[in-house]
This record gives C-alpha cells, structure tokens and sequence, in this order.
C-alpha cells in the first residue's frame, strides 16, 4: 500500500511541475519580450523586480530610468572604483553604505553568488556561456549588451525599459538624445563650408597614444560634436608613436581625465597645432561624460564648445543631466560636476 502511495505522490508531482512548466511558457509567449544583441530572447511574465546588473554603462541606464529600486546586484568595480564611487553614493544610499550585493563583474561573475540572490533577471556585457545556459536553466533570464556604438545604446535603453517596466521613460528619454542630437547638427551646420576641426582623442592613465578609430564609441561622439577624428583607423582603439601624431597633426587634442602636461612636456610634440596654441582639454570627472551611455551627450556638447563656441557648457550639460537622470537626482550629481 506504501509503495502505490508513493507511486500516485510521483504522479502528482510530475502533474504538478508540467503545469508549472506550461504556466511559464504561456506566460514568457504573452507578455514581456525583447531580443539582445546576441540574439538571445529575453521573455519575462511581467517586469523584472530584482535586477542583478553587471555592466557599469546598464547600471547607468536603470537609474535613468529611475528604475534602481530593482537592483539588487551590481558590478564589483562600483565600490572600489572612485570614479563611479564617488558619484553612485551620492545617489543610492544603499552604494554608500556599500549594502547592493556585487556578485563579480562581467566574465569574473560568481555563478553561486548570482544565483544565491534569485533574481529575475541578469544583465551583463560578457558572462561565459555555461553561465548563461546555467542561468536560463533556472529561468533566470541574461541580458547582453554592448554600449559599443549610438545605435546599441538606443536599442539597449529601449529593451531595459521595457524589462524593467518603464518604457514610457525610455521612449523620453530616446526622444530627448534625438532631439539633443538634431540640435548639435544644426549648430555644427553654422559653421558653413569651413573644415571641420580635427581632433585628437586619447584614454585615461598616461595613455596619450592610445586613441579611438572610426569604429567605437567614442568617433560616434566625436561626429555628434561635429569635428573630424583625427585617427583614419578602423579598428576600436588603436596605439600610435608620436611620428604619427606629428603627421596627422591635430586642431585639437580631448583627453580622458589625464593632465595636458602629460602633452605639453614632450619637446617632440611642439609643433602640433594643438599643443602649439594650447587646444588641450580634459573630459573630467569621466563619470560625467560617459560615453558608453546617453551622457555621450554631455561629451559632445562639451567638444562642440571647446571646438567653436569658445564658451564653457557646464550649464547644458547641467541640463542634459537634469534631462537624463530628473531633478531629483541630478540636483545630488552636479554639485560634483
């Protein structure tokens, strides 16, 4: 009798786990769905509640679209990275007190960690794939993005918002940067048939011959401030020697949070027109002109001034924060700016 007992509990359960099964692939068909740059279909039931994100520049996203009280994981470099401590904590308390759980970053995730939080979602720029199958095998869905170029932040602020319940947010927030962007055209366009000025771009750290080719973020900032790359390469970011900064001889040179000293203290490079009649300037604190994120913006309109308006911008890019995060927010960020 114990063991024909035993045998209809089986049946029950297994009756049990189908209608669940079933219940999750009518729900995943009906409701929620976006595909991410990989291809990969994300379905969800309804909007994600508990968010473990693992990209810095998605991060960024959620808050504008003031969607962070869904996060409970974030990437690990936010708390030992002073250039996105120092800001987040002045925004989320619970960064400050260092209390959101950061279950690695990316690639060096802790599978364990991920799964011990239960979320019902997870973003990231790269995860191994036996993670990803791991996840998705627990129903937990994997967000991929890439942030590598406009057209992926676009696409990835529209599939966020609609994940996490706020796209009413993401379309303002998409039609905002279209319409930021139609008015740095406009301006650019004042300038008439006279050659655009070229720029020189170079990475934070000393990097002064490390800079951005034609296809990256940054050249898709560097068109929307309406100058000219410097850098006729390709790939994403190339290394130079200093012959070759001499021959493609720079307007302008834009650095990523380093001392123009790092330029002005080279001899060799006297003679570039940048250096020469000291068109050096910093994008600095990087937190705001990220431009792996909608703050590109701030990026471009702070390079449109240098470049022909000859005027400080911090009151637009005050703006365009004001914009991006809401009032709220920014009010706490541009006391920092």
């Amino acid at each position: 009798m114990r063991i024909i007992f035993l045998f209809l509990s089986l049946i029950l359960l297994a009756g049990c786990n189908n209608q669940n099964s079933n219940d999750k692939k009518s729900d995943s068909s009906s409701a929620i769905s976006v595909t991410d740059i990989q291809g990969n279909e994300i379905n969800l039931a309804k909007p994600a509640e508990k968010i473990v994100c693992l990209f810095d520049p998605s991060v960024d996203v959620i808050y504008m679209l003031q969607a962070q009280d869904k996060l409970i994981g974030i990437p690990a470099e936010t708390y030992f990275d002073s250039e996105l401590y120092d800001y987040y904590k002045h925004i989320d308390s619970r960064i400050l007190n260092k209390e959101l759980a950061t279950p690695g970053s990316n690639e060096l995730a802790s599978l364990e960690s991920i799964i011990q939080l239960n979320p019902d979602l997870v973003i990231a720029q790269q995860l191994p794939e036996s993670v990803i199958k791991t996840l998705q095998g627990m129903n937990i869905p994997v967000y991929i993005a890439a942030a590598a170029r406009y057209e992926d932040l676009v696409k990835e602020m529209k599939d966020i918002s609609i994940l996490t319940g706020k796209a009413e947010r993401g379309e303002e927030l998409i039609t905002y940067a279209k319409n930021k962007i139609k008015d740095l055209e406009e301006r650019t366009a004042l300038q008439g048939a006279s050659p655009h000025k070229s720029v020189y771009f170079t990475w934070a750290n000393g990097r002064i011959f490390s800079t951005a080719g034609r296809n990256s973020m940054m050249n898709d900032c560097l068109d929307l401030a309406g100058v000219e790359n410097a850098c006729p390469f390709e790939m994403d970011k190339p290394n130079i020697n200093p012959e070759t900064l001499i021959d493609w001889n720079p307007d302008m040179i834009v650095m990523w949070n380093d001392s123009p000293d790092l330029f002005y203290n080279k001899k060799e490079l006297g003679g570039i027109t940048a250096i020469k009649e000291k068109q050096i300037h910093n994008l600095m604190p990087m937190f705001y002109y990220n431009p792996h994120t909608f703050k590109s913006l701030c990026a471009a309109v702070a390079i449109h001034n240098w470049a022909y308006d000859s005027k400080d911008g911090t009151n637009e890019i005050k703006e365009i924060l004001a914009e991006l995060y809401g009032t709220e927010t920014s009010e706490k960020l541009i006391k920092y700016l």
